[in-house]
């Protein structure tokens, strides 16, 4: 009888940790809806929780030729999954946008369709390259905030989750994962030209958001082979001339 007393209020104790730790983070309680977020985390290769601090869209990584493109964000709820189609509300956040409508995306409605058995959807939001500069010197990113509101079908989910911007360049914008301490150091400064040379090497450094590659496992040969590339075969930056090194820039004639 005492053990049960004992798990009775054991588990009255975790419940309550529990709904207080959601009602601190949560806008809205949970009044039986759903609610809407944008997926603002994502999982490493050790399936560590890793922050999406921006989203990007970059032209960098399609060929000369294409001049639109999908932009995708992810939005996810939490709840029950429906047998019917749902709508949810996004609108645009002026304070943090500098893409200009018309010129940098196409318009966009403000209902969007949650497809009907999914956990997850995706915001597409189509993007022009044309007037974005390609200049990696001197890079541009215009940015698009997206906030989303309460609808008939959804509430609000968690805080973090409730804006995103999104960032569109013509540039190979340094990946999430380059400034490690565990790379960085072997691997120096970032360019896209060095990117695209551990790219390939191995597919799996494309990844933007997470690298399962660091000095404690195979990629130490990965960033060695680096550095003898740049070495043996001349790289040159496209705008200054100036040749690659693993830890360094050289003008012509210096």
């Amino acid at each position: 009888m005492k053990m049960k007393k004992i798990l009775y209020y054991t588990t009255f104790l975790v419940l309550l940790l529990i709904t207080y730790s959601c009602d601190q983070k949560i806008d809205n309680m949970y009044e039986g809806k759903s609610r809407i977020q944008f997926m603002y985390y994502t999982l490493d290769y050790n399936k560590k929780m890793v922050p999406i601090n921006k989203q990007t869209f970059s032209f960098g990584m399609r060929p000369d030729n294409v001049e639109a493109d999908t932009a995708k964000i992810i939005v996810e709820f939490l709840g029950t999954p429906s047998d019917v189609d749902r709508f949810y509300n996004v609108n645009i956040f002026k304070d943090s946008t500098t893409a200009v409508e018309g010129t940098h995306y196409k318009k966009f409605e403000k209902k969007q369709i949650f497809k009907a058995g999914k956990l997850r959807d995706t915001l597409k939001i189509l993007v022009y390259r044309k007037d974005l500069s390609a200049s990696f010197t001197n890079p541009q990113d215009v940015l698009l905030g997206l906030e989303l509101e309460a609808s008939e079908d959804f509430d609000l989910g968690m805080r973090d989750g409730l804006r995103a911007t999104l960032h569109i360049n013509n540039y190979l914008s340094e990946p999430v994962w380059w400034s490690s301490s565990l790379r960085y150091d072997y691997i120096g400064f970032y360019h896209p030209k060095k990117w695209k040379i551990l790219i390939s090497f191995n597919s799996k450094f494309a990844n933007v958001e997470t690298c399962p590659f660091d000095v404690n496992n195979e990629g130490r040969s990965y960033f060695t082979g680096l550095a003898n590339y740049l070495n043996a075969i001349p790289t040159f930056d496209d705008e200054t001339g100036a040749r690659i090194y693993i830890d360094r820039m050289v003008m012509p004639g210096n």
